[in-house]
């Protein structure tokens, strides 16, 4: 049984303990609510009216290039040029073996003296009334087609040897001495001084509208990393090609050290001289990107959430992005904390 003293202190601590409580609940009510948005950090949208420079890359060429053959098979006797070599209008490039052509000539020779003696002798017996004028008439005809055939085998002993048809140097050679060639079979690839050289590239629709000719071009080859060369579209396709669907566009390039060889792979950058608006923007505030499509967050100052938004990427740099569309109207977009964010996260913008 308690005695008095303990049940005035029992008594005392119950009646303070609803005291107590309404005290911590007013304690809890005065501490603020813990901030739930992510912090970020934003980076300004920097419009401006420019021309992208368009990278493409390609192979040289001579402007124009010949493929030479003989127009009728045999044995090549002579090849008597090598790469590289420069060659002058007229000079002979290969021969094949003249024994075999040049007996074709002689029997050609032979039938059309034949038929030319045929022919005397039947217009001497048609005036004498011994032979009949078709008679006369078929060995006229005899002797025209023996000419045909003389002809032929001349013309073929001609082209049994390549001649360089215009000045320029010899790109490729494609057989050697003692092989046996069919007519029409690439013997030699030659390209013309006169032309000078050029680079073929292909670009897509979106980029072959902003060219126009006489646009200049910057060119790297691969074998002069260090050496830039300059160049200027001269030729941009109407049609793209069924292969590939680009649009082959032409590139004159100017060599006045006589350095490029045909073949040489390089990169080229295309500056078109008309302008659109482009909007830069860093490269950490891209979070997506999938071809020409990507995704960046701006900050809505309505509420100050996040908002996921679709952009049209014109050109990655080192440390930027060149947009094309969907940035219109938009001040900032957020760089560091974008990969943290979702739509409509509410953010503020960190110290």
């Amino acid at each position: 049984m308690l005695t008095r003293p303990y049940t005035l202190s029992l008594v005392a601590v119950l009646l303070l303990l609803p005291v107590l409580a309404l005290g911590c609940s007013n304690a809890e009510a005065d501490q603020p609510a813990p901030d739930t948005r992510v912090p970020v950090r934003t980076a300004p949208v920097v419009a401006d009216a420019e021309a992208l420079p368009l990278r493409v890359s390609g192979r040289l060429a001579s402007k124009a290039e010949m493929t030479l053959s003989f127009k009728i098979g045999g044995i090549v006797e002579q090849v008597l040029v090598e790469e590289g070599q420069r060659v002058q209008k007229g000079q002979r490039l290969a021969r094949l073996n003249l024994a075999e052509i040049d007996a074709q000539v002689m029997q050609a020779q032979s039938g059309f003296d034949k038929a030319s003696r045929d022919l005397d002798r039947a217009e001497r017996l048609l005036r004498d009334s011994v032979v009949t004028r078709t008679q006369a008439q078929d060995a006229r005809t005899a002797v025209d087609i023996a000419q045909a055939q003389l002809d032929i085998a001349q013309f073929n002993r001609r082209y049994a040897e390549i001649v360089a048809p215009e000045s320029g140097r010899i790109l490729k050679r494609w057989i050697e001495t003692s092989e046996l060639v069919t007519p029409g079979k690439a013997v030699i690839t030659m390209g013309v001084a006169r032309s000078g050289w050029v680079l073929r590239v292909g670009l897509s629709d979106r980029d072959v509208v902003q060219l126009h000719p006489g646009d200049r071009a910057e060119v790297v080859f691969d074998a002069y990393p260090a050496h830039t060369f300059v160049a200027s579209v001269t030729e941009i396709a109407d049609a793209a090609d069924a292969a590939s669907g680009t649009f082959e566009v032409e590139l004159a390039v100017e060599d006045p050290d006589g350095l490029l060889k045909s073949g040489f792979i390089a990169t080229a950058d295309l500056y078109p001289s008309s302008q659109a608006t482009y909007h830069r923007i860093p490269i950490e505030a891209l979070v997506e990107g999938n071809g020409y499509e990507g995704v960046v967050y701006a900050i809505s100052e309505a509420d100050g959430h996040a908002h996921r938004t679709p952009v049209r990427i014109a050109r990655l740099l080192d440390t930027e992005v060149v947009v094309a569309e969907g940035l219109d109207g938009i001040a900032e977009v957020v760089t560091d904390g974008a990969p943290y964010l979702t739509d409509e996260t509410p953010v503020r913008i960190a110290e």
